[in-house]
């Protein structure tokens, strides 16, 4: 449902689609505006666009090669907040 929602979101609002090439601060702005719309327009009855086929490259995760402070960072969080 949530992937769907995302889905017609991106449909809807096509500069989703790819990567948002500003500051953070400004894709934020973005990002909300379109989601403000988006429920604007769901409130109002307003019909989802077709769905597009799109196919969404995964985008392929760097492998750390030392993750032992990561793990040790890890621990302590989960001791500190957790026990």
């Amino acid at each position: 449902m949530v992937e769907r929602m995302f889905g017609v979101w991106k449909n809807r609002f096509q500069s989703l689609r790819n990567t948002l090439r500003f500051e953070p601060r400004r894709c934020c702005k973005v990002i909300i505006a379109t989601a403000v719309l988006h429920n604007y327009l769901k409130q109002h009855n307003c019909p989802d666009p077709p769905m597009e086929e799109q196919n969404d490259p995964d985008v392929p995760m760097p492998v750390a090669g030392n993750n032992q402070g990561g793990l040790a960072l890890r621990a302590a969080f989960t001791l500190q907040h957790f026990s």
